[in-house]
């Protein structure tokens, strides 16, 4: 295996998320009902009281559920089990995400956490608009850097200067996939900054 075949892995595996958890919980509850169904059996067998509920009486309930439940609960029921379902389908299916991003490098993987990029963008920003990093805030999502800067009470900011810095920040970077910058400038100043 090329060494390009093997960084390319390795930079999905740490920006997609694996579904083991939610594998793992659904295994969990069907061992546990499964190992209770078991027991229940294994009780009128041998003629005990059951736990919960006795084999053939759950049986006869659920025969009985059509007529014996009114036809809007039921309804409601099957939407439920049906939106579960489909949840769960899409869960499987669907690549979740990390909140992670690839940057640019020929002779390793590189992953760059959304944090430490929001940082970056943060100082950049911060500089361009003459402001106090802490009235700046970064939010990076899987293709948007959304950045909002408060001014100083009194003081305005040049948004062009602001996302010029942040362009150019993102550029640098070069991460995939891009990020497309948003600049939000706070019509309300920070007093005393």
């Amino acid at each position: 295996m090329s060494h390009d075949t093997a960084y390319r892995r390795i930079s999905r595996r740490e920006t997609h998320s694996p579904r083991s958890a939610l594998a793992i919980v659904l295994a969990v509850l069907i061992v546990i009902v499964g190992a209770w169904l078991a027991t229940e059996v294994v009780l009128a067998m041998l003629g005990q009281r059951a736990l919960l509920v006795v084999p053939g009486d759950a049986v006869d309930a659920a025969i009985a559920l059509p007529t014996s439940v009114e036809s809007p609960l039921l309804i409601a029921a099957g939407a439920i089990v049906a939106v579960v379902g489909l949840l769960l389908l899409i869960a499987g299916v669907l690549p979740g995400r990390r909140a992670n991003h690839v940057g640019p490098t020929g002779r390793t993987a590189l992953v760059i956490d959304n944090r430490a990029i929001a940082s970056a963008l943060a100082r950049r920003a911060a500089r361009a608009a003459d402001v106090d990093p802490d009235q700046v805030v970064v939010t990076v999502s899987h293709k948007l850097a959304e950045v909002a800067v408060r001014p100083s009470s009194g003081w305005t900011v040049d948004a062009a200067a602001v996302e010029s810095a942040v362009a150019d920040e993102l550029a640098r970077l070069d991460v995939v996939p891009a990020l497309r910058p948003r600049v939000i400038i706070e019509k309300r100043g920070v007093v005393g900054a």
